[in-house]
């Protein structure tokens, strides 16, 4: 009986590790479709929460998956909850901090980043420390 528990353990601990890369694997790709040709390796958060509903204690997790990509001589952290669609601009990273993007806008393609760092929009502090407009 031990041996079928934790076989149906390792099995599980398996199947929820290849569904995470693989819903990794998928971000990564939707991020190049949308023209990102230098996604870095993607990496998942997860946040897990627990609330007493009645005598019950309800616990939930939601994953974050997040991927790097850099546009402009800017590293902007790309976000999307796993399993789910869309995604969106989470973070600037210079200088050792992680700013949060204004608004977090959603499902932009790289031409649609260049536009937004080139335009007056808000953007976070730091972003003039990496913005270079005529790099790639």
């Amino acid at each position: 009986m031990k041996r079928i528990v934790s076989a149906l353990l390792v099995l599980g601990c398996a199947a929820a590790l290849s569904a995470c890369t693989s819903n990794e694997s998928k971000f990564v790709s939707e991020l190049k479709a949308a023209g990102f040709s230098n996604p870095g390796a993607p990496s998942t958060e997860t946040e897990k929460k627990s609330k007493k509903v009645g005598k019950r204690t309800v616990k939930s997790s939601q994953s974050t998956i997040e991927v790097m990509v850099r546009v402009k001589g800017c590293d902007l952290e790309m976000a999307k909850i796993s399993g789910q669609s869309g995604y969106w601009l989470d973070e600037l990273h210079v200088k050792g901090q992680e700013p949060d993007w204004p608004g977090y806008p959603e499902n932009l393609t790289r031409d649609q980043v260049v536009k937004l760092l080139a335009d007056s929009s808000a953007k976070p502090d730091g972003f003039k420390d990496c913005y270079k407009p005529n790099e790639a």
